[in-house]
């Protein structure tokens, strides 16, 4: 079956009113089951994928709740952050850069949510001014395979084992 086909029967059966349980929560949930089987929409309690507002960036690879994450912050010349560490956890996750910089951001499955003040332990990862302070960064793939390209303000890979 086609994607097109998929989506349009998808549509169809939203459509439809419900037959067995006039339950319009029962077929709201079983629609976004089958659209989530078809590929059409993700998980958004897997965090894996790209993530991006102008030139910052972030990866996530693994799967949920275990992550590895790699962070690039580009303010221009002599003004960046990149930091490679761990992340856990869903919708909640419990961020670790390494050498005290823990924090906990939010996703929410379209959105990462970074606080609004990064530990000071964070501070060594960052040149300039640039700061991991309050980053809010876009899902832009939730493709594993993307994420492992990524590269971060140094040209060199943000996700890499």
């Amino acid at each position: 079956m086609t994607r097109a086909a998929v989506v349009l029967s998808l549509l169809l059966a939203a459509c439809s009113p419900a037959r067995d349980t006039g339950d319009d929560d029962a077929a709201g949930k079983a629609l976004e089951a089958s659209a989530r089987k078809a590929g059409i929409i993700g998980d958004i309690a897997d965090a894996t994928g790209v993530y991006a507002v102008g030139e910052d960036r972030l990866c996530m690879t693994g799967a949920a709740p275990r992550y590895r994450i790699g962070v690039s912050v580009d303010f221009g010349d002599g003004q960046r952050c990149i930091a490679h560490g761990t992340a856990q956890g869903r919708g909640t996750l419990a961020i670790d850069l390494g050498d005290g910089c823990r924090f906990t951001a939010t996703h929410n499955g379209e959105r990462l949510l970074f606080p609004v003040r990064a530990p000071a332990e964070c501070a060594r990862y960052c040149q300039g001014r640039a700061t991991l302070d309050t980053l809010a960064l876009d899902r832009l793939s939730e493709a594993s395979g993307e994420a492992t390209r990524l590269r971060g303000a140094d040209g060199k890979l943000l996700c890499t084992d």
